[in-house]
């Protein structure tokens, strides 16, 4: 501890700065973090990925007995509706309570100036907020959902004209999402930070990141790819049990499928690689606050503003500069 230095949230960085904070976040506040992850956000997660697993093995079991009898899906369609709409509320429970988790720490984190912050504080910040961005969440995939409709007019209208139109058309589709997506990344650090409805926080964001886009895409997709290639490690054994499983179970009968050993295995590697994914979660969030905190820095000069403010204070007062 005597070698701790808070790192000033309200600060501009350029790429390679913002990048170093993000690690230099994650290494300062490792344990405090991940303990409330795992105590707040872990029951709802662990629940979604066991039911996610179940899911899967369940999948690839009637998979194997449809081939060998067609009318056995017929029974299992309805089931498996039932189970996909519960596995997805807890999918979006979990991720919210994640996100939500993550942001309150790192506002705690600038508040108290410390890295000693209890499960207990964050848990009473996420109690509060959960259910805005729960909201938020359920606003992004109604918006997603209209507008992906509405797309579908001018695609029909380009296939009268042409096939061949469909192709550019679908491409200027996913770009335009793309694009929507990086503009709106910042929607739920601001509705943290700044108390702002989910309208307010998303035309905000937008506003933010205009004319930063490349910077912001880039901070974004740097993060999500060093994710990803951590989480594929511990991919490998799941896929090696899938492999070996979908050998084994060409020589068993349909009724043996789902009590394999396989398939327990299958469980309980996804249910690992979820929690684990929850945990890695925090590099491109904290990222993103960081971004944040640039833009806002950059743009509205927040932060000089209230170093001004502090000019003439006694020097504990005073936020000490930030060194990497």
């Amino acid at each position: 501890m005597e070698n701790f230095q808070v790192i000033e949230l309200q600060r501009q960085r350029d790429f390679s700065r913002k990048v170093n904070a993000t690690f230099e976040f994650i290494k300062q506040n490792f344990t405090s973090l991940s303990k409330s992850i795992l105590v707040i956000a872990g029951p709802p997660v662990l629940i979604g990925s066991l039911l996610m697993g179940s899911f899967i093995q369940e999948w690839f079991g009637t998979i194997q007995m449809a081939a060998a009898n067609p009318e056995a899906y017929q029974g299992f369609a309805q089931n498996y509706f039932i189970k996909f709409l519960l596995l997805f509320a807890f999918i979006l429970i979990s991720g919210t309570i994640t996100l939500c988790t993550i942001n309150n720490y790192i506002l705690l984190y600038a508040e108290k100036r410390t890295n000693q912050i209890e499960v207990s504080e964050v848990w009473l910040r996420v109690r509060s907020t959960v259910l805005m961005y729960l909201g938020s969440m359920i606003l992004f995939a109604v918006l997603a959902t209209v507008v992906s409709f509405l797309f579908t007019i001018p695609m029909v209208i380009l296939g009268l004209i042409s096939p061949v139109l469909i192709f550019f058309g679908i491409i200027i589709l996913f770009g335009g999402i793309f694009y929507v997506l990086v503009s709106v990344s910042l929607t739920f650090i601001i509705q943290a930070y700044e108390k702002k409805n989910f309208l307010e926080s998303m035309l905000r964001s937008f506003r933010l990141v205009q004319n930063k886009w490349w910077s912001t895409f880039g901070l974004i997709f740097i993060l999500y790819m060093i994710m990803m290639v951590i989480m594929y490690i511990p991919a490998i054994p799941f896929y090696i049990v899938l492999f070996v499983n979908a050998l084994h179970n060409t020589n068993v009968s349909p009724n043996d499928v789902t009590s394999s050993s396989g398939q327990i295995w299958i469980t309980i590697f996804i249910a690992i690689y979820y929690l684990l994914q929850m945990l890695l979660n925090t590099l491109p969030n904290i990222g993103i606050a960081f971004q944040y905190f640039n833009l806002v820095e950059l743009k509205e000069a927040k932060g000089l503003m209230n170093e001004i403010e502090s000019f003439g204070k006694p020097q504990d007062t005073i936020r000490p500069e930030e060194t990497f």
